[in-house]
């Protein structure tokens, strides 16, 4: 067996691992042994504060006692075959459904699913056998997954080089991202030009099929925070009209909820804040807290009844896997026994919001703008940054590191998704570490003096 060394970072890649994983995408990569709260440890002590959450999964931090409690529910039931019914799964899709079902004012039916990519598969199947496949409508700046098919639903041409689902016909609206708007007024909303560009499909001169034609568009999906593309919040506007029209032509609705649901954004989904109804909710990270790989498919009634959706469409070795779904009905009843999570949330937002307006007064020459949603954030810099502010952030300061994220479809821009339960401590080492990376960022490029800055 193969020794691994105990230092906390390595500068190359280890001989027997694949290279090609986001893990190694910097020279320096600390080594975790240990995670509790909000704070992750190396082997040498080292603490990192996690404003990354495993890509907002961890809405609860790093929480032990939650996986003992989960797999004390399914010791009689260690395995299960995916063709089994359990009592647990029974239990968790009651719950799931019952989550989106309020929030919609519709029944519907849940189906399971490993992950988010395999939920959006999923979700892609229900539509069809419901519509036939046809073209898919997604946003510019969308990220759906990277497997065969999802990677094509998503707007970066990387992921489609190695692998795609070629068959499968997407057509990209306008990005819904303001600061890049070609139709950008000083009214601070979407235009009228917004609108039109995302309803004037299904007609003979926009050469995408509408109700009337055979080739139709079967689905439309939206984020309602494009997390991968930079934190974009689409104007609800925007987004209503584009559900509306996508509906009046006989589409699906899918609500890509993976990264927003569960109150990363506010309230319980991400559509509530634009006021949209889908008819396919896809949910997956905060159902797990990071303790097992699910993902949950809500379509109403009905969509996935047997009748339009019938046995034998879909199926996974372990989408009934008892552990997961102990894992899942844990996490739900913490959701269930947090009283009044919209409102924490708000006050995390708030906090967030402060350190980095104060952050921004201090570096204009590095930041263009910021914004808060949620328990979400994003720093819009002035240049292609980023990169080098997540590396500088976990190392500048002599204590602590903090992870942060960005992506080669952003380059300009800092995500930020801490746990739900990151605390007024918290937020100040973040804004602490921020500072001395910016500050370091400053010194390397030249872009300042700041301003106001003690």
């Amino acid at each position: 067996m193969a020794i691994l060394t105990t230092d906390a970072r390595t500068t190359r890649i280890p001989s027997f691992a694949g290279a090609g994983n986001l893990i190694y995408r910097s020279a320096d990569v600390p080594r975790f042994v240990s995670g509790q709260g909000c704070f992750l440890r190396t082997a040498d002590g080292r603490s990192y504060l996690d404003a990354e959450a495993a890509n907002g999964t961890l809405a609860w931090g790093y929480d032990s006692e939650l996986l003992r409690e989960a797999l004390n529910r399914c010791m009689e039931l260690p395995a299960l075959p995916s063709f089994c019914e359990s009592d647990l799964r029974l239990a968790v899709l009651e719950r799931i459904e019952r989550l989106c079902s309020e929030a919609l004012g519709t029944p519907g039916r849940v189906e399971l699913d490993l992950g988010g990519a395999q939920g959006m598969e999923t979700a892609l199947r229900i539509a069809f056998s419901n519509n036939g496949p046809g073209t898919v409508m997604v946003f510019e700046g969308a990220f759906h997954g990277r497997s065969g098919v999802t990677s094509m639903l998503s707007s970066s041409p990387r992921y489609r080089e190695l692998l795609a689902a070629w068959g499968l016909e997407v057509v990209r609206l306008p990005s819904p991202d303001c600061l890049r708007c070609p139709h950008a007024d000083t009214s601070g909303d979407c235009s009228t030009g917004c609108a039109r560009a995302v309803t004037r499909w299904g007609s003979e001169t926009s050469g995408v099929g509408g109700r009337a034609h055979a080739r139709k568009v079967s689905a439309f999906i939206f984020e309602s925070v494009q997390n991968v593309g930079g934190m974009v919040t689409p104007d609800p506007a925007l987004l209503r009209a584009a559900v509306e029209h996508a509906r009046a032509q006989g589409a699906v609705i899918i609500a890509d909820e993976i990264f927003t649901g569960m109150h990363r954004v506010g309230p319980r989904w991400g559509f509530q804040r634009a006021g949209v109804r889908p008819d396919i909710v896809v949910t997956s990270k905060a159902l797990t807290n990071g303790g097992a790989a699910v993902s949950a498919v809500w379509a109403r009634e009905p969509l996935a009844s047997p009748e339009h959706y019938p046995p034998g469409s879909h199926s996974a070795t372990f989408v009934g896997i008892p552990h997961a779904l102990a894992v899942v009905d844990t996490v739900l009843d913490r959701w269930e026994a947090w009283e009044d999570v919209e409102r924490d949330v708000r006050t995390l937002e708030a906090g967030l919001d402060t350190r980095l307006q104060q952050l921004a007064d201090r570096y204009p020459g590095l930041i263009k703008r910021h914004d808060a949603m949620g328990a979400t954030a994003r720093i819009v810099l002035t240049g292609g940054h980023a990169a080098r502010i997540r590396q500088l952030s976990s190392h500048v300061h002599p204590d602590h590191g903090l992870l942060v994220a960005s992506t080669g479809m952003a380059p300009d821009v800092i995500n930020i998704h801490p746990p739900l339960v990151t605390g007024e401590s918290e937020l100040d080492l973040l804004a602490d570490i921020l500072g001395l990376a910016f500050r370091a960022l400053e010194s390397e490029t030249g872009d300042g003096p700041g301003r106001n800055r003690p």
